[in-house]
């Protein structure tokens, strides 16, 4: 399956596409990070998390746009994620686990949208928004079958509190290429009103 993203040139900074996401507990990441390498995950993918603002590219100034999401950010107080009426979602190659999306959640994204789209190009509509956590993504059917059964395995907290957003831009392509955290944002400031 192919995606907008998947064959951008690299930039002057050296990235092909960058996304802003919050990242999960070390814990649950750890899970998540052996499911991949049990079924097979080939193509690049940020280490599990919650996206808030979608992938996009062509900013021209890399640190103009990490000073407008902590512009963001440092109004912002952290956010609980609940795990609590999420649905999993597979395809015939990947899986999804997407949230509920809590008031400040959703101030939070449309803060970082109206202030970040600007900037670059948009791969990937951004709104609706939905909250996700991207389980497995374009593996053989062997693949899925693994993460399916140990996804079912990990039992959930209630949630967790989410303290920052982080920067993440991948060099090269989807297919070869890599995600690498590039700056993490402290929500240290109030919750944006809707």
């Amino acid at each position: 399956m192919s995606h907008p993203s998947d064959n951008l040139p690299d930039d002057q900074f050296r990235y092909s596409c960058y996304a802003l996401v919050i990242p999960i507990p070390d814990s649950l990441r750890a899970r998540m990070s052996e499911i991949e390498r049990q079924a097979g995950q080939v193509r690049a993918k940020i280490p599990a998390h919650i996206t808030v603002k979608g992938t996009f590219h062509g900013i021209e100034s890399l640190d103009g746009m990490m000073g407008v999401v902590r512009s963001v950010t440092s109004k912002v107080a952290p956010v609980f994620i609940g795990f609590d009426g999420a649905e999993t979602h597979w395809s015939d190659s990947s899986g999804f686990l997407n949230l509920p999306i809590p008031p400040e959640l959703q101030a939070l994204h449309d803060a970082l949208v109206a202030e970040v789209s600007p900037l670059g190009e948009t791969v990937y509509t951004d709104d609706p928004y939905r909250a996700h956590m991207t389980i497995i993504q374009e593996v053989t059917p062997e693949g899925l079958n693994t993460a399916k059964r140990m996804f079912e395995e990990i039992e959930f907290d209630e949630g967790f509190q989410a303290d920052s957003v982080e920067l993440m831009a991948r060099s090269g392509p989807a297919y070869g290429g890599q995600w690498h955290m590039i700056q993490r944002f402290p929500l240290e400031g109030h919750v944006l009103s809707r």
